[in-house]
């Protein structure tokens, strides 16, 4: 009863603090929901299927081995305004509570025993938890933290020992856990009421400088606490009906939401390049080449790359529509969605010519399979080793593989075919002429639906 009680507090905070203005230096007029046109540029990308009993693996390669990983010491080099990364990265997500448990030990023991270096660890969850006892008196008045991870400097310490990057997590603007105790940071409704996800969580509002500050000064001190690296995740504008109806307290035609996230970004490089912290944002793999979706989440990808040390594009295939880059059900062929996807990357960031730093690409690779769509595949070994072909045959070097629930059971031999097969298989080819100088494939080939690294 009293934790109803409390809930119940929160929210009636939450609904009170939503009645309140955002103001903004650019604009304190009301917001502009007016609808955004779609558009219908296609990028063509043929791939054979390979099938998944076409590949025979020899299981004795796959015998536990002991691969060199030197220490990890915090060495990086600046490139302009851009901090960059000594290594290739490679590696897996971990949550906070399987960072806690015995299962860490076998995760850390594949990662050691195959080309795999590095780990993205929660800090903050999406539901604005933290996954361990941070010094930040904000997280700890509002109750925030959860001690998944008992000793997070002496876990991190322990990954470097085994030459393991440690890239910390944050998600950003979907946080319940400030939304309900700051309800003055809330992102609400003309009529006061919280803007929610399909989940009915309560996002905070972009544009609030409160919530920068807060962000910031978490990736700061995670930093202290050992992290290599900070990884912004839902570092977007929240999607759907509910969002759309909702008060930003500006005016989104003079200050839209692209120019709200930049300029969190130029603050969030001001002051976490002051002190040497590398860090990165996921992004919808969609938005590479689409006005729509840029307009929408508010992730520009090619101002982005100016200004974050690392992006990190969600390509997942499953993420992608019907006859996206050519493709009548992007889930059922890998290698075409993810070189589809790279080679639009690699055409965008060209833009910008050589004179302007750009930041690392190390894209989320998928690493599940998605049966909610429809002429889905299973996802095993051949598909993963199909993704990380792709992004190699488009002129990348770094990966990260996504599961929410942190199983990896088929990774070993995912890169065990690699490193017997090489690069390149025939049958895996796209094929060479592929138009890649345009866009999205269809109106619907977006499947943003409001999840990020969601399965």
């Amino acid at each position: 009863m009293m934790k109803k009680l409390i809930s119940g507090l929160l929210l009636s905070g939450l609904l009170i603090g939503c009645g309140q203005p955002t103001s903004n230096p650019k604009s304190q007029t009301s917001n502009d929901s007016s609808s955004v046109a779609e558009t219908n540029d296609t990028l063509t990308v043929s791939v054979d299927s390979v099938k998944q009993d076409s590949v025979k693996i020899d299981t004795d390669t796959l015998a536990e081995v002991a691969i060199p990983h030197p220490k990890i010491v915090r060495k990086t080099y600046k490139a302009g305004n851009l901090i960059r990364p000594s290594m290739k990265v490679k590696g897996i997500y971990i949550t906070g509570p399987t960072a806690g448990t015995k299962r860490m030990k076998e995760l850390v023991e594949l990662i050691t025993s195959t080309e795999m270096n590095a780990i993205v660890l929660d800090i903050k969850n999406d539901g604005g938890r933290i996954t361990y006892k941070i010094d930040n008196a904000l997280a700890q008045e509002m109750g925030a933290c959860i001690r998944y991870v008992r000793d997070m400097p002496g876990l991190i310490k322990d990954l470097h020992e085994k030459g393991i990057y440690v890239i910390g997590r944050i998600v950003c603007f979907k946080d319940p856990v400030l939304a309900k105790n700051k309800p003055d940071l809330a992102l609400c409704k003309p009529n006061g009421g919280p803007v929610t996800d399909g989940k009915g969580q309560p996002w905070v509002n972009p544009y609030k400088k409160e919530v920068w500050d807060y962000l910031c000064a978490l990736a700061e001190q995670a930093t202290l606490d050992g992290f290599d690296e900070i990884q912004f995740d839902y570092v977007r504008f929240p999607i759907g009906d509910d969002a759309n109806k909702a008060d930003y307290g500006v005016d989104l035609k003079t200050y839209p939401r692209e120019d709200g996230l930049n300029d969190f970004f130029d603050y969030a490089n001001n002051r976490l390049h002051k002190k040497d912290i590398v860090f990165g944002a996921d992004l919808f793999g969609t938005v590479i080449g689409s006005d729509t979706d840029r307009d929408r989440t508010g992730q520009d990808y090619v101002d982005l790359a100016t200004k974050a040390d690392v992006l990190y594009p969600m390509i997942y295939p499953s993420h992608y529509g019907p006859r996206t880059f050519g493709l009548d059900v992007p889930d059922a062929h890998p290698y075409g969605t993810i070189k589809g996807a790279m080679q639009l990357s690699q055409k965008q960031l060209q833009t910008l010519g050589d004179s302007i730093p750009v930041a690392t690409i190390r894209p989320w690779l998928q690493c599940f399979s998605a049966p909610w769509v429809k002429g889905h595949i299973t996802y095993g070994s051949v598909q993963l080793k199909q993704q990380i072909q792709a992004v190699y045959d488009s002129g990348y070097e770094e990966w990260i593989l996504w599961n929410a629930s942190n199983r990896y059971g088929y990774v070993k031999q995912a890169l065990a075919l690699m490193k017997n097969n090489g690069k390149s298989s025939g049958n895996e080819k796209a094929d060479s002429t592929a138009k890649s100088d345009t866009t999205q494939a269809t109106t619907g080939a977006t499947r943003i639906n409001g999840n990020d690294n969601k399965e």
